[in-house]
């Protein structure tokens, strides 16, 4: 089956988990299979949610080796190669090939973004970042979109553009424009594959005819976000009937779920998440994050609560 064909479905940014100030492999090893048993298409480590900006080199290839040892075959492991340089990117992308990924994930470039003012002009410094990097990448690139954390949001039209490209798989947006996002969902080819990233835009962005979604909370519950993709693309889920329902009840708990991890950040919330589940024993992130204070738990274990009950 082709890759995307598998990706097709809700895949977690695995959080990194720490013991002693080092990365936990055992641990990760423990949430792999987690969300696996949970049912999900993929397993995206070294993103946003695991904290990949707050390891080394060596700690980035050392997780990505972790999870793809633990995955299934038919388990597709998308290692976050983010970085600032293209060289950097495709050192990144070589060792997570080395280590048993299937495909890399690759932001803008932080801090230096692409200069001009309208938006063509930033597209084309974008778009020469991303075909550089796929041109040379030694597996397929998806692009991801996070402009809260990059500082450069990718256009769609940049990003059309770069879905012509043999090796630009797919994208991640976590950007929150809604009306990009269909943008793309309507105008992309029928390969490249549009993952939501957003945890509370999942339903509506199936609904519109997404692949899936890429959401921090489905460490915790996958089997959630899950059952939630199988009740929104399901054919019945179209009229007002147990399908529908299901997907509208499911959505309304993510929902709550993740706002009630929003002011804590989705690393620390997604651990405290994972801990109260009894999957992690700490919840222990790396500075400038910290763990929640003891209302941020309560009010994330309340609201796992409300998901037990759909």
């Amino acid at each position: 089956m082709e890759l995307t064909d598998r990706l097709r479905g809700v895949t977690p940014p695995l959080v990194t988990p720490f013991s002693n100030g080092a990365v936990d492999h055992d641990a990760l090893t423990a949430l792999v299979e987690h969300a696996v048993a949970g049912g999900v298409a993929g397993l995206f480590p070294n993103g946003t949610t695991g904290e990949f900006a707050s390891l080394t080199d060596a700690e980035r290839a050392a997780v990505v080796e972790t999870t793809a040892a633990a995955a299934p075959a038919d388990v597709p492991v998308l290692a976050g190669v983010a970085d600032t340089a293209v060289a950097d990117v495709l050192a990144h992308a070589d060792r997570a090939a080395d280590a048993g990924a299937d495909a890399v994930v690759v932001t803008p470039p932080y801090f230096h973004g692409p200069n001009g003012g309208p938006e063509a002009s930033r597209g084309d410094g974008l778009r020469s970042f991303f075909e550089t990097v796929a041109d040379e990448a030694p597996l397929p690139v998806f692009l991801y979109d996070i402009p809260s954390c990059t500082g450069t949001t990718i256009p769609a039209a940049t990003a059309l553009a770069l879905a012509e490209h043999p090796n630009v798989v797919g994208l991640k947006d976590s950007s929150g424009d809604f009306g990009s996002f269909c943008r793309l969902v309507r105008e992309a080819p029928n390969d490249f594959l549009v993952l939501q990233g957003f945890d509370n835009l999942l339903y509506p962005s199936l609904r519109v005819g997404a692949d899936g979604g890429v959401h921090a909370l489905s460490n915790a519950v996958p089997e959630a976000f899950v059952d939630l993709y199988a009740a929104a693309t399901a054919s019945e889920a179209v009229s007002e009937n147990a399908g529908g329902d299901t997907a509208v009840a499911l959505h309304e708990a993510v929902g709550t779920l993740f706002d009630a991890c929003l002011d804590g950040g989705f690393a620390p919330a997604t651990k405290a998440a994972l801990v109260d589940r009894g999957v992690l024993e700490d919840d222990a992130v790396r500075p400038p994050l910290s763990t929640l204070d003891a209302d941020g738990k309560n009010a994330v274990a309340t609201a796992l609560s409300a998901i037990d009950g759909v």
